[in-house]
């Protein structure tokens, strides 16, 4: 996966595309003659009533589709006229019904002229792209699923000293990529691509759009058994976590077309191990790099010999007489917690559920500060075996690509505060829904 490739491309592509108005930007009344092109002049109608007001000029503009329903939505930035700052409102409407609903708008800021705030329609998500200083630029990604507004993904690209710098986010796959390239001759010298893991308090109920469970099914994560892996049925899996003052939990739902019970030894059956290094590190601080004075040091441990990490492994057992075992191990010692572990069989595979509680770490709860979000390096591993007789013909699948031992490859666990999401879910119809509430009394 190359998502900064692709949005390198968009950045190229949003300028080509952006039409060339003067200085002053385009007035609506011209706005809304080009866009007779693309919708009836009742749809049309529909954005002058929800705006109310028109004493502004637009700057960037374009026609898609981010909620896919095979209809055109329309995004645009504008300027207010008179303005002494340097605000632009970013304005998102989406066909409904047969209505072009205003189902979005949020302000953004310019460095030196507002053509630097642009929208684009590209891949089924909407992107607002940023500028903050030279070179460094942000591009923030809206999808329209299920009445909710999601913040879908963020790309950011920044110079550091000889580097440019860039990081990709995706708030819905739970996908994350950076990299550090030489600026003269495009050269990476650090490149990572990995899952995240969202542990939120448990019993907490999430919301439609924010997602808390990662899906695995990604060959990229596939270090061992390629050849005889067949796809999602053969192995896939979804995995979330949950913590309290005293556990971390871990569910892994497996798909498994063939999932051996062994009869003897159940190390030659399916496993999970999970890989974790309890660092405390800030969710905006680079784990990957020390950055001083515009030098880069990258923080890759290349020789695996890394006594921070710990390794839970579990053998899942045969689902009837043989139960599973967990053991924590973190190079100076193992220990057996195999009460805290249960499994059993599903209708296409097999799911396990266990914790981890933080005195194994050094921890006597979890260090979760205030409001801060906090992460810790990790990858899941889920290894595949269909015949317990050739243990060696495995697959295995995990949430980054892990090297034993080196914690600059494994990806991460993402511990969510209170009242905190990871990414954003907006409901499109909450204003209606309080009214209603309203009106009955609530």
């Amino acid at each position: 996966m190359k998502k900064p490739i692709k949005y390198t491309l968009i950045i190229i592509l949003f300028f080509a595309a952006l039409p060339i108005f003067p200085q002053s930007g385009m007035k609506y009344s011209e706005f809304a003659k080009k866009l007779e092109t693309y919708f009836h002049p009742d749809l049309i109608d529909d954005i002058t009533q929800s705006l109310t007001r028109t004493d502004f000029t637009v700057w960037s503009w374009d026609v898609g589709d981010f909620s896919d329903d095979g209809h055109n939505d329309v995004a645009f930035a504008i300027r207010r006229l008179g303005n002494k700052d340097r605000n632009m409102d970013v304005y998102m409407f989406a066909d409904i019904d047969g209505y072009l609903v205003n189902v979005g708008q949020f302000k953004y800021e310019f460095v030196e002229l507002p053509l630097e705030v642009g929208v684009a329609f590209r891949y089924g998500v909407l992107y607002v792209t940023q500028k903050f200083k030279q070179f460094n630029w942000k591009i923030d990604g809206f999808k329209l699923t299920g009445g909710s507004l999601l913040y879908y993904d963020r790309y950011n690209t920044s110079r550091i000293g000889k580097y440019t710098h860039e990081t990709y986010t995706n708030y819905y796959a739970l996908r994350n990529t950076e990299k550090y390239l030489q600026t003269a001759n495009s050269k990476t010298d650090f490149w990572t691509d990995y899952y995240s893991i969202t542990s939120y308090r448990r019993n907490r109920f999430i919301y439609k759009g924010i997602t808390d469970d990662t899906f695995v099914n990604d060959i990229a994560f596939c270090p061992e058994g390629a050849y005889w892996w067949q796809g999602d049925s053969d192995l896939s899996y979804y995995v979330s976590s949950a913590y309290d003052d005293d556990f971390l939990y871990f569910t892994v739902l497996v798909v498994d077309d063939k999932v051996v019970q062994p009869y003897n030894n159940i190390e030659n059956g399916e496993q999970i191990e999970l890989y974790i290094n309890p660092t405390n590190y800030d969710l905006e601080a680079d784990r990957f790099a020390e950055v001083k004075d515009d030098n880069v040091k990258f923080l890759n441990i290349a020789n695996g010999n890394d006594t921070n990490i710990y390794k839970i492994q579990i053998f899942v057992g045969d689902f009837i007489h043989k139960e599973p075992t967990m053991s924590i191990t973190n190079g100076i010692g193992i220990k057996y917690m195999n009460e805290n572990v249960i499994t059993d069989l599903t209708d296409n595979g097999y799911y396990a559920i266990f914790k981890i509680p933080f005195t194994a770490f050094k921890h006597k709860t979890l260090p979760l500060q205030g409001d801060e979000f906090m992460q810790w390096a990790a990858t899941v591993r889920v290894i595949d075996v269909d015949n317990e007789f050739k243990p060696k013909q495995r697959t295995v699948l995990q949430t980054s690509n892990y090297m034993d031992e080196n914690s600059a490859t494994l990806g991460n666990i993402i511990f969510i505060p209170d009242e905190k999401w990871y990414g954003e879910a907006t409901n499109i119809y909450m204003d209606k829904i309080v009214s209603l509430l309203e009106s009955i009394g609530f």
